[in-house]
């Protein structure tokens, strides 16, 4: 069964993308939101991996965003939360 992985909580010196990795199946997927984005900053290797637009613009991160990393609206999240059989939050 496939997840979305909800991560809003800060990653805290690697251990948060180590655990996302040992978490993750490859027919899971990730969405970063409020301090989660910054993760995506750590070039992380997770499947179907996106982030919140609004968040990354909150930060004044969007200048330096991975371009392999698609930012979504609040549509686009919805339309994760229905791709996916359920949905986990890290926070």
């Amino acid at each position: 069964m496939s997840t979305l992985h909800i991560v809003s909580c800060l990653p805290s010196a690697g251990t948060t993308l180590d655990a996302l990795r040992r978490a993750c199946s490859t027919t899971d997927g990730v969405l970063l939101s409020g301090d989660g984005i910054y993760l995506g900053l750590q070039s992380p290797t997770l499947p179907a991996l996106h982030a919140l637009r609004h968040d990354v613009e909150a930060r004044g991160l969007l200048a330096q965003w991975p371009a392999d990393i698609p930012l979504v609206d609040h549509t686009g999240y919805v339309d994760l939360c229905i791709r996916f059989a359920k949905s986990l939050n890290w926070s």
